[in-house]
């Protein structure tokens, strides 16, 4: 089951790093965006929830003293409550097996989005889009509030 870790923010990977080595699952969902600085567009990578890291655990109370005293965790979201099958499955997919994800490809055809990429597959859950902006929306709901995530994209002439 995966438990959200709330952490200081700016430590999210030095977290998951020690709970990795510690022998626990760990995830971090990052991105490449694509982003206008000086006039042009360039990209580097983002976080695409600041603050928190998503554990894959069985928890019990060994598991709590296990991760609780990691330098930079703040606590457990809940009680600590799992998520829901629907956000865990949201988690797994944004965290892209532990890798960066890569700005998807994106069409308009008929006024039907189709995606290539990362979000292939995904077009009914980006609940907004922006080709100017270069980037999609998807919603993820954990710790009682709906967290959303911002993808970068890449139109495609049609």
């Amino acid at each position: 089951m995966i438990y959200v870790l709330q952490v200081q923010t700016g430590k999210e990977l030095a977290v998951r790093a020690q709970l990795l080595r510690d022998g626990i699952s760990a995830d971090v969902p990052r991105e490449r965006i694509i982003i206008r600085k000086g006039g042009l567009w360039s990209k580097m990578i983002k976080l695409l929830f600041p603050g928190y890291v998503f554990a894959d655990i069985d928890f019990d109370a060994e598991m709590f003293h296990r991760i609780n005293p990691v330098p930079g965790v703040i606590r457990f979201l809940g009680n600590p409550t799992p998520l829901s099958e629907h956000e865990a499955e949201m988690i797994k997919w944004l965290s892209n097996g532990g890798e960066i994800i890569e700005p998807s490809e994106v069409r308009i055809d008929c006024d039907e989005i189709i995606c290539g990429g990362f979000l292939s597959g995904h077009e009914d859950d980006i609940k907004y889009l922006n080709l100017r902006q270069k980037k999609v929306a998807v919603e993820v709901r954990f710790g009682g509030k709906i967290h959303r995530a911002n993808l970068s994209v890449e139109k495609i002439s049609e």
